[in-house]
Formats: C-alpha cells, sequence, structure tokens
C-alpha cells in the first residue's frame, strides 16, 4: 500500500510525547480500509509514520504504553514487534475508535523503560565481568532484559566456583560504584569491528553502520541497539541471584538491579544477622538443631544474592554439625548413666525374682545405645523377659522406640517378643516385628509413654502367668 517503514529513531529519547500519524491498522480481519474504524475492545496491531516506542529486539523487551488521539480514544499497548521495518503497535483499545490517518501521540511508560534501561547496561558489563574472570573463551548465548531482571546466557563447560561467583558479582558492582559513563556512537560496521575489545553476538547480522555502546574507557565496547543508562550509577545496586545451567556447556546466570537489588541485598543482611546470632549459641542450646533447620528453609526460600546464599548454607550446616555434634555427646554420657541405672534395676528384679521387666529408659532414639540395654539385660538376667521403651525427646509426644527379648523357656509356654512389640505399639498407632526371642518396633508419636509401658506390663503379667 506504499506506505513507508517506520521511522523509530525517536526511541533513544526519554521523556517525550511523540506526535505521529495512524499509517495502518491490522484487525483479524486483516488489514483496515480507509475510513474504517477499531472499536473499543478490539485488539489490533497499530503501525505509525513514526514511533518512539522500542520494538523487542537484542534480548531487550518492548516498551509499552499507550498511544492516544485528541478526541479521549485511547490504545493501550501491550507489545511492540518489528516486521520487515514496519513496528506493530498491538494491545486493545480502550476508548474511543481508531483509522488510519489519525493523529496520535505516543505515550512510552518510560517509568518501566527506567528499570529495563539499567538491566540492559548491566548485561553488557556482566559479559565484560565473565570474561575478565573466566577468560576470552566466555561468549554471549542469549540474553533477557525487562524491568525485573536481566538473564545473560554464556559458553562456560562448567558451573562457576563460589570464589568466581563471587569476582563476577563484585566486579559488575564496582562499575556502577565507579560511575563509569555509558556512550553511543553509530559508525560503519567496518570502522566498529575495528574497535580493540569490541564484542558482538556470535551468529548475529548487524546492520551497516552499526550503534556501538561503550562503558567507560575500557570496561565494555559492544554492537547493541537497546535503550541504556547514560552513567552506570543510575543503575544503584547489582546483585546475582542465580547461576544454572542451560545445556551442556551453557550456563546462565539471572541478576538484578535498583530497588529489587537493594530489596536482595537487605534481605541477605538481615538472614546473615540471624545466621550471626545463632552461631553465638553454645553447642548445648535446647533445639539448636531445629534453628538452623529453619535457617536453611528461610534461606532457601529468601530472596538474596546467589553468592551469599552459598556461604550463608555453609555456615547453617555448621551450627547444624555443632548442635548434632554436641547432641551425641550429651547422649553418650546419657546412655552410659542410663545402662548404669539399668543394671541395677536388672540385678534387683533378678534378687527379686521376676520373671519380666518393662524399663522407661532415656536413651532417645539411639538404636546403637538399646543394643547395649539388651546386650546388659542379656548378661544379668538371661531368664527374664525384658523390654525397654524409650522417647526419641522425653516428654514431646513424637517418636517412641521399643525392643524386648524372651528368653527360649517362655518362648516355649507362648510368650514371643514379636507378639509382645506388637500389643505394646498398638497402643500409640506403632508397628514392629522380629523374631520371638528377639524384637523390636517404633511408633511415629506417642503422646502417653506411661499407656505404652502398662499395655507392656499387662501383656507380659498375662504371658508369664500362663507360663507359671
Amino acid at each position: 500500500n506504499d506506505i513507508a517503514t517506520t521511522d523509530d529513531s525517536f526511541k533513544f529519547e526519554w521523556d517525550v510525547d511523540l506526535s505521529s500519524t495512524v499509517a495502518a491498522i491490522y484487525t483479524e480481519g486483516g488489514f483496515l480500509e480507509d475510513g474504517a474504524k477499531a472499536q473499543p475492545g478490539d485488539n489490533v496491531g497499530l503501525i505509525l509514520e513514526k514511533s518512539s516506542y522500542y520494538a523487542e529486539a537484542g534480548g531487550q523487551e518492548a516498551d509499552v504504553g499507550t498511544i492516544e488521539i485528541g478526541d479521549g480514544a485511547k490504545f493501550n499497548i501491550l507489545d511492540v514487534q518489528v516486521y520487515g521495518g514496519y513496528l506493530l503497535h498491538t494491545g486493545v483499545i480502550e476508548e474511543g475508535e481508531f483509522g488510519v490517518g489519525d493523529t496520535a501521540e505516543c505515550k512510552v511508560d518510560y517509568d518501566r523503560r527506567r528499570d529495563i534501561a539499567p538491566n540492559h547496561s548491566m548485561t553488557h558489563i556482566l559479559n565484560a565481568a565473565l570474561r575478565s574472570v573466566l577468560g576470552d573463551g566466555v561468549d554471549q548465548r542469549g540474553s533477557l532484559c525487562n524491568d525485573e531482571k536481566l538473564r545473560f546466557d554464556f559458553s562456560h563447560k562448567k558451573a562457576l566456583s563460589a570464589k568466581q561467583l563471587r569476582k563476577v558479582e563484585e566486579w559488575c558492582q564496582k562499575s556502577i560504584a565507579d560511575a563509569e559513563v555509558v556512550t553511543t556512537e553509530v559508525m560503519p560496521l567496518a570502522d566498529a569491528q575495528a574497535l580493540p575489545g569490541v564484542r558482538a553476538v556470535f551468529g548475529e547480522v548487524y546492520p551497516d553502520p552499526v550503534r556501538v555502546v561503550s562503558v567507560g574507557s575500557e570496561t565494555s565496547v559492544e554492537f547493541c541497539g537497546g535503550t541504556h543508562l547514560t552513567n552506570t550509577a543510575e543503575a544503584e545496586a547489582f546483585v546475582l541471584v542465580e547461576e544454572t545451567a542451560v545445556s551442556k556447556g551453557v550456563r546462565r546466570i539471572a541478576a538484578v538491579t535498583k530497588g529489587l537489588a537493594k530489596k536482595a541485598i537487605e534481605e541477605g543482611e538481615a538472614m546473615e544477622a540471624r545466621i550471626a546470632e545463632s552461631e553465638e549459641l553454645p553447642a548445648e542450646t535446647e533445639g539448636l538443631d531445629k534453628t538452623a533447620g529453619a535457617l536453611r528453609k528461610d534461606l532457601d526460600a529468601g530472596y538474596m544474592s546467589a553468592v551469599l546464599k552459598g556461604e550463608l548454607r555453609s555456615r547453617i550446616d555448621a551450627i547444624q554439625k555443632k548442635a548434632v555434634d554436641a547432641k551425641k555427646r550429651a547422649l553418650a554420657q546419657r546412655v552410659d548413666i542410663v545402662l548404669n541405672v539399668v543394671k541395677e534395676q536388672l540385678n534387683t528384679a533378678v534378687e527379686d525374682g521376676v520373671t519380666s521387666l518393662v524399663l522407661n529408659v532415656d536413651i532417645g532414639a539411639d538404636s546403637k545405645a538399646s543394643q547395649k540395654v539388651m546386650k546388659a539385660a542379656q548378661t544379668i538376667a538371661p531368664d527374664m523377659a525384658f523390654m525397654g521403651l524409650s522417647e526419641e525427646e522425653v516428654g514431646s509426644g513424637g517418636k517412641l522406640m521399643a525392643f524386648a527379648l524372651v528368653p527360649d523357656a517362655l518362648i516355649e509356654s507362648g510368650f514371643k517378643a514379636d507378639e509382645w512389640i506388637r500389643a505394646t505399639l498398638e497402643v500409640c498407632g506403632g508397628r514392629g516385628g522380629g523374631r520371638p526371642n528377639s524384637a523390636q518396633g517404633q511408633a511415629p508419636q506417642c503422646s502417653d509413654a506411661a499407656e505404652v509401658q502398662a499395655a507392656a506390663e499387662s501383656f507380659a503379667s498375662e504371658k508369664t502367668a500362663t507360663a507359671v
């Protein structure tokens, strides 16, 4: 229809409401004829003679905003794509009518673009940081820049180490702190390709002339048609939030700037303070292992630097280990005391001629300790039926462990250890099994250990009475 391609040179300007003319309107049924009007609620694509909107390209998402006509007509732009030099602004007509030839005003959402620009500029700096830390073998394999984050794919055979990630993040943060100037220049492609240190995306076809974006005196030089900052300080902050694999030989880094980066830094600092507080607690502090578990859960769900998150995870592991080791030492000491008490009770029971004995022994859920208790019972009272009960944490209502021994003489009369265990744990919903002379089991929850002990004693009393 002899419509000229869209003049989009205004996309690099800021805070300008550009006046233009509607050159064509594309609908589900094709292009509207002259004189026809698009109505409110219609999903259409507008082609303008000139536009201040940035169309999606080079990994940068398109601008959004509105196109308005003086009589109150309003078109909400959801996306902008370029086809053969024509910018197609797609969206929904909110108010009024739109027709070919109408004079319209482009109202770009520049606040959103101000959140995209730092992510795009910092993508260039991230590219340079990766080459500095990992070497010149790093090549860009893709990118995404929007108002929430930046994502950069690059060639590298393995995950970055914590040290490498830290260096990359600090490299980018230093560029912001140094307030480096960001400049753009359009020049012949041959001249641009001859610039020292210039970078281009592998496989990308660039126009001639080409736009060159430079950061600082030698930080970064890249071919790029995107919208950028004028100074790295405008990015305000930078946090690397993720480093993952995309495919064989390709890694991906995600990062944030400005407000989201500051939020991530604050959340990281708050988490670090909580962990530091727990690190100061004595190893024997009640529930320290559970505190460490809760910290790990909060850390995994937290939004902060991936570098810091890795470091904090190691510190939480150290807290957990300290707590577990302290518990093991305390349990070992407790087991020694419990064994002495059990031995005394067994000796007393033997002297009293008791044929069965049920003891609540405080050994937690330590199966090795239960073996020591059973060995003592076999040694001191080989002719006695014995059962030990132990709560993982006394009075907690949690796990309960049971183990039993029955001598051959009582087995012959119908008293079997496996049946004893099952009948005992049935009271609290537990399960167990084994052999007639030796059995064990547990209940995931036990609110009344005394009731369980009473059930065990009742079963034993009945069986020993039968034996007599």
